[in-house]
């Protein structure tokens, strides 16, 4: 076994971003840039209106209150989106709303609560306006040519509005990669009449690849058949970036994954990891894309799933890569004994008390119970022993509802 740290730090050396593909900017929303962007143009395109209200010269209103208006007389003025049709002289106001141009002659405008009308085409100000006040400039925000978006930025809402804002209808993003599960053991592809199991690995996990960006394809089960699994691996891998077998993993008697990985002349890159659940953990490559093994038991399988597979995906699709972090400082509520020196990750219920979060451990933990996890809303991480990780111990956990 190695440190689940070093397994990590392996799993992220050996996998690679993906090539780039060209898609609709606004089918772009969480997909990775892959090239760096510049502004086309100036951000606002105009000096425009902030506020509803009225553009007019700043020195026009000077000394301006309640007590000593400024009437002022009204000209056309502009909406957002039109031109405005006549340019502001002294003395004079502009009717505008919010995002309109600011109209020629004009340096500032008075929001509309602070004027008053006074009959005969005329405005009163109440306050006096400063020059460029509720104007937002040509350019402010964003001067065309200048660094818009860098290669590896995640395009996120606020991106994929800015493009817009832009202009920019096809971006180009790392491509998303496409994971093949694929489920072994005889008791999934030759199950016994009313024996009642069922592929529960291989919905979970295309739920959580999909979740994680990846375009998932499910394989049918393969039974315990070396030639078999290397067979199935092979015709995955000829159109897959990364392929994900669950059972067979550990040293029994029909455990073939492994052999049947080097079969196709796969670089193991480690076999068990010092974690609980996941211990038998596998991560190759084959061709150069990265083949886990993860172990059969449905709990361990997707504890290493959002351990090692996550970050793998991520780095595929040209993001840094790394473990959701466990980040949240708690408290154990209860004794729960350690029984070996691996890495625990313990499924808890998480409560706030007093402004310290208090950590249930669900007994009995077991890494094919998926009821047990399921009524689980955190996952703590606690360093084996053997010992007991004692109540009002500190845990640091991360949600996982």
């Amino acid at each position: 076994m190695i440190a689940p740290d070093e397994a990590l730090r392996l799993v992220l050396e050996k996998s690679l971003a993906l090539a780039y593909e060209e898609i609709a900017a606004v089918e772009a929303c969480g997909r990775i840039l892959s090239e760096p962007l510049s502004a086309r143009e100036d951000l606002p395109g105009f000096d425009n209106c902030a506020m509803d209200g009225y553009a007019l010269r700043a020195a026009d209103a000077s000394g301006a209150s309640k007590d000593s208006p400024r009437a002022l007389t009204l000209v056309l003025g502009a909406r957002a989106g039109g031109p405005s049709t006549e340019a502001v002289g002294p003395g004079q106001a502009a009717r505008v709303l919010t995002g309109a141009p600011l109209p020629p002659g004009a340096d500032c405008v008075v929001m509309q609560e602070l004027t008053a009308p006074d009959g005969g085409g005329r405005m009163r100000i109440l306050q006096e306006p400063e020059p460029g006040q509720h104007v937002r400039e040509r350019g402010e925000d964003v001067r065309a040519g200048q660094p818009l978006l860098d290669a590896g930025a995640i395009l996120r809402p606020i991106e994929i509005g800015l493009l817009a804002a832009q202009g920019v209808s096809v971006v180009r993003v790392v491509r998303r990669p496409r994971a093949a599960l694929l489920s072994t053991g005889d008791e999934l592809a030759r199950p016994a009449p009313g024996s009642g199991l069922r592929d529960s690995n291989g919905p979970a996990l295309a739920a959580a690849c999909a979740r994680w960006g990846a375009a998932v394809h499910r394989l049918n089960p393969v039974g315990d058949d070396r030639a078999a699994i290397a067979a199935a691996a092979r015709a995955a891998l000829a159109e897959a970036d990364m392929l994900l077998l669950t059972g067979g993993v550990s040293v029994g008697d029909f455990d073939f994954t492994r052999p049947a990985l080097e079969d196709l002349g796969a670089e193991i890159v480690f076999a068990g990891v010092a974690i609980k659940p996941g211990k038998p953990l596998l991560f190759a490559l084959v061709g150069g894309k990265p083949v886990f093994g993860l172990p059969g038991n449905p709990v361990s399988a997707l504890v290493c799933a959002e351990e090692f597979v996550r970050p793998c995906l991520e780095r595929l699709q040209g993001r840094p890569g790394s473990t959701r972090s466990f980040h949240i400082q708690g408290e154990a509520a209860c004794d729960y004994p350690l029984h070996n020196e691996r890495r625990h990750y313990l499924f808890c219920r998480a409560r706030l008390e007093e402004g310290l979060w208090r950590l249930d451990i669900i007994r009995p933990q077991g890494s094919a119970r998926l009821g047990m996890a399921s009524r689980a809303d955190a996952l703590a991480a606690a360093e084996g022993g053997p010992r007991t990780v004692k109540a009002g111990e500190t845990l640091w956990f991360r949600w996982i509802k």
